[in-house]
């Protein structure tokens, strides 16, 4: 049994990077709601956005990471349509 190459398993992690991150971001921005408000007993608290130490911060983190992978993704399916 012949194993694939290094760089066809590379090519197919890279196919769908973008729209994985973005999934990902969506996926660890609710678990880190559903864990602050089982926790704390809030959604969001205002005061804790700076704080690195606290969920809110992570959230913001992860909502601007998952903006941006969701952008870089339609632009190259954007560029690959043409």
């Amino acid at each position: 049994m012949k194993l694939p190459s290094k760089e066809w398993l590379i090519a197919q992690i890279k196919k769908n990077l973008w729209k994985r991150v973005t999934c990902l971001s969506v996926w660890a921005i609710v678990g880190l709601l559903i864990d602050e408000y089982a926790k704390e007993g809030y959604i969001l608290n205002p005061a804790d956005l700076t704080n690195p130490f606290a969920h809110e911060f992570w959230i913001v983190v992860l909502a601007v990471i998952g903006v941006v992978s969701a952008y870089v993704s339609e632009k190259r399916e954007a560029r690959n349509e043409n």
